[in-house]
C-alpha cells in the first residue's frame, strides 16, 4: 500500500506545526522561568541530541530505501543548522548561534510552513521533517530565550555573508553531482514561498 501523500494546510501539517512547535516553545517557556543548572544543561543536551539524531535517522533512512548518498548529504542550510545547534547550545559559540538563528527563523520555519515532503503521517520522513525543524527552532529560541544570547545587525550581516559564500561553493558541486542543495538549481517541486520569486 502506498502510503498518503502530504497535503500543505491539512490537519496533519497544523498539527505537526502544534507538535512542533508548541513542545519546544514549552521547553523553552518552562527553561526560562527554571533555576536549575543541572535542567538547563539537560535541555541543552536535549535539543543538541534531537538535532544531531534527527539528521543521523534521515540519512540512515535514506540509505535504507538506497537512494544514492550524493543526494542526500547534510548540505542543505536546515541540515548545517541542525550540526550547528549543538555547538551554539553546548560550546556558547557565538557564530553558530548567528547562523543558527538566521537560518533557523529563516529557513527552518519555513521548512514547518511549507513542508518539502511528499508522504503523509505517519510516514518516517513526515514525522522526521517536523521534528526536525522544529529542533532548529527550538534551539534557536532557546539559546535567545533561556541562554539570553542576542543577534546584531552585524550578525545579520555575517549570516548573510556565510549563506552567500557557501552557495557560491554549492553551485559548481551541484552541478558536477546533479542535486539541487539550498535549490540553487531548480525551486522544490512542493509549494514554498520561493514560488512568489522569479523563475530561476
Amino acid at each position: 500500500m502506498d502510503p498518503r501523500p502530504f497535503v500543505i494546510f491539512s490537519w496533519e501539517h497544523f498539527l505537526g506545526l502544534a507538535l512542533s512547535l508548541g513542545c519546544g516553545g514549552a521547553l523553552v517557556l518552562a527553561m526560562r522561568w527554571a533555576a536549575s543548572r543541572r535542567l538547563d544543561l539537560a535541555a541543552r543536551w536535549l535539543l543538541a541530541a534531537g538535532c544531531v539524531g534527527s539528521e543521523l535517522y534521515l540519512l540512515a533512512w535514506w540509505w535504507w530505501q538506497g537512494v544514492s548518498l550524493r543526494h542526500v548529504l547534510p548540505l542543505h542550510l536546515c541540515d548545517l543548522s541542525m550540526l550547528l545547534a549543538p555547538i551554539a547550545l553546548l560550546a556558547g559559540s557565538r557564530l553558530a548561534y548567528e547562523l543558527v538563528y538566521f537560518w533557523g527563523f529563516g529557513g527552518a520555519m519555513q521548512g514547518l510552513l511549507t513542508p518539502n515532503i511528499e508522504w503523509g503521517f505517519p510516514h518516517a520522513r513526515c514525522i522526521c521533517c517536523f521534528a526536525a525543524h522544529g529542533f532548529i527552532v527550538a534551539s534557536a529560541l532557546y539559546a535567545t530565550v533561556v541562554m539570553r544570547q542576542r543577534p546584531t545587525p552585524r550578525s545579520l550581516l555575517r549570516a548573510w555573508l556565510v549563506a552567500n559564500a557557501y552557495a557560491l561553493l554549492l553551485i559548481p558541486a551541484n552541478w558536477a553531482m546533479g542535486t539541487n542543495y539550498m535549490f540553487l538549481i531548480e525551486k522544490p517541486a512542493t509549494p514554498s514561498l520561493l514560488d512568489v520569486m522569479g523563475p530561476w
